[in-house]
């Protein structure tokens, strides 16, 4: 409705803004965004973690790719991706945040483009894309829409392209909702979340990589890469 006013960012760990940004919706709605700042962490070293995790994505990029980043969050990915020339595309579920990507990253630029888009009921043209990256989005959707987001993700990829999928181990052992993070649906175990992968992608086409860090919630966690090479 026109004339609200909605707000983003501060001490909301659900995504990450790196700049104070105030602008209008189509409809006339005003969106006031501050830069996160989340207490007793370490803003530093979660801003490089988070925007470290996309160069997976950018070790398959090549000049001219085109390049799906979905969830794209506030967009930060944009700047870490365009200097190897490619054509970026965003998709995010909260349209706030869109916009914000858009006037931040994407505004007067022909190859940066950001739009809606939900990971439980993707719609991507089929063998669009060289390159996808879901990257801390999976664990966010409940579990019955992980399969079908893969089979996906790997139906858009072109013959040759690459997924790069991350995840946080569910350090239970059981992989369901998280015990830490009230935002993580879907957390997997290392064993389920190879399993999700090659069910869509021949083993000996998927490589894992993981690394553990200490997260939002200061907890000590694996994280997993997935990237799977779609023949």
């Amino acid at each position: 409705m026109s004339g609200n006013v909605i707000n983003r960012g501060g001490s909301d760990p659900e995504r990450l803004y790196l700049q104070d940004m105030q602008f209008a919706m189509p409809d006339g709605v005003i969106v006031v965004v501050k830069a996160t700042n989340i207490k007793d962490v370490d803003m530093p070293d979660l801003v490089a973690r988070h925007k470290a995790r996309y160069y997976q994505v950018g070790l398959f990029c090549r000049p001219k790719n085109i390049v799906l980043d979905f969830p794209c969050g506030s967009g930060y990915a944009a700047e870490v991706l365009r200097p190897l020339g490619v054509n970026y595309e965003g998709l995010e579920l909260d349209s706030f945040t869109v916009g914000y990507a858009h006037w931040l990253y994407g505004y007067g630029s022909v190859t940066t483009k950001f739009a809606d888009g939900d990971l439980r009921y993707p719609h991507m043209e089929k063998e669009w894309y060289d390159v996808i990256g879901c990257i801390e989005g999976l664990e966010h959707i409940d579990m019955e829409f992980q399969d079908p987001l893969i089979a996906a993700f790997k139906e858009a990829l072109k013959p040759g392209g690459v997924l790069v999928v991350s995840s946080p181990e569910n350090p239970t052992g059981v992989s369901g909702k998280s015990a830490h993070n009230q935002y993580h649906l879907g957390e997997l175990t290392r064993a389920d979340f190879l399993a999700l992968l090659h069910r869509h992608f021949p083993s000996d086409s998927v490589e894992l990589v993981t690394h553990r860090a200490v997260l939002s919630t200061d907890v000590l966690t694996t994280c997993f890469y997935g990237i799977c090479h779609k023949q």
